[in-house]
C-alpha cells in the first residue's frame, strides 16, 4: 500500500476516535445538566452533611462562602463516577478488541485483560487501595472460570488515566504483615499502566490531550446556565433557612444550623 494512502487511512481512523470523544464527552455534559437539575441530587441538605468545622479551619468565615466550597465539593465528588464511566466508554469506543461490560476488558498479545480504570492516582488510598485490588483479583478470577474451556490467559490491569511519568510495569501486593485484613491477596499480580504508558496500550494517544485537542468542539448544551441555577437556588435556600431559624450569616451560624437541622 503506498506510504500517503496509509496515512490517510490512518489519519480518517484518529478523526474517528475524536468524533466517539467528543460525541460522549457531550453526553456527560448532559448527565451534568440534569444533575444540576435535580434538586434531589444537591440540596441545602448535602451541603450541610459537609464538615463545617473543617470549612471554617481552611478560613471560610461566611455562609455563603461555605455554600460555594461545599457546593464545588459535592460536585466534585459526584462526578468521580460519572466522568470515571465517561472515559472507559470513550476508551472501550475507540480502542480495538476493548469491551465496556461494566468493567473494561481488552484483548493485548492473545491475552484477556481485566482492567481496573481510575482517572488519577489520588484517587485511591491506602485504606482503599487493597480493596480496589481484591475486587480486581475476583473479577480476573470470574472471567477465568468463563474462560476455563478455551484457556485464554486472563490477566489484571491497574490503569491510572493521568500521570505525568509514564509506568508500564508488573507489581505484586506485599502487605505489612500486621495488616491482618488484607492478607489474603498477598502475592496479587498485577499489571500497572498509568499515563502515557497508558494511553498508548490502549489507544494510541499520547494522552487525555492528544486524544481531545480542540475542546471546543464539546458541545455544552445548558450546563453552564444549570450549575448557576443550581448554586443560586442553594444560596437561596441557606438564606431562607438562617433567616427562619433566627440566625446570622456567619460559619458559626452554619454550624447553629446544621446542629438544629441535623441533631
Amino acid at each position: 500500500m503506498p506510504e500517503y494512502h496509509y496515512a490517510a487511512i490512518k489519519l480518517d481512523e484518529i478523526a474517528k476516535q475524536r468524533d466517539i470523544a467528543y460525541e460522549m464527552l457531550s453526553k456527560f455534559a448532559e448527565k451534568r445538566t440534569a444533575w444540576y437539575r435535580d434538586t434531589r441530587s444537591v440540596n441545602l441538605d448535602k451541603l450541610l452533611s459537609k464538615d463545617v468545622v473543617m470549612f471554617a479551619a481552611r478560613g471560610i468565615t461566611t455562609a455563603s462562602a461555605f455554600v460555594e466550597e461545599s457546593f464545588r465539593a459535592c460536585e466534585s465528588s459526584s462526578e468521580e463516577t460519572v466522568m470515571g464511566n465517561t472515559w472507559q466508554s470513550i476508551i472501550a469506543g475507540i480502542s480495538s478488541d476493548t469491551l465496556d461490560t461494566g468493567d473494561m476488558m481488552t484483548v493485548r498479545d492473545g491475552a484477556i485483560y481485566v482492567c481496573e480504570l481510575k482517572s488519577q492516582t489520588n484517587t485511591t488510598n491506602s485504606s482503599s487501595f487493597p480493596q480496589e485490588l481484591r475486587e480486581l483479583k475476583d473479577k480476573c478470577e470470574a472471567q477465568k472460570r468463563f474462560k476455563r474451556a478455551s484457556g485464554q490467559d486472563v490477566l489484571p490491569a491497574f490503569c491510572v488515566l493521568r500521570n505525568k511519568k509514564p509506568i508500564d510495569e508488573w507489581r505484586t501486593f506485599d502487605p505489612d504483615p500486621r495488616d491482618l485484613p488484607n492478607q489474603d491477596i498477598r502475592g496479587f499480580r498485577y499489571r500497572y499502566l498509568a499515563g502515557p504508558a497508558f494511553w498508548q496500550w490502549l489507544t494510541g494517544f499520547d494522552s487525555v490531550e492528544g486524544l481531545v485537542d480542540d475542546l471546543s468542539r464539546i458541545e455544552l448544551g445548558e450546563i453552564r446556565e444549570a450549575r448557576m441555577e443550581c448554586l443560586t437556588r442553594l444560596h437561596a435556600e441557606m438564606q431562607i433557612a438562617l433567616e427562619d431559624n433566627k440566625l446570622g450569616s456567619s460559619i458559626s451560624d452554619v454550624l447553629k444550623l446544621k446542629r438544629i437541622l441535623h441533631g
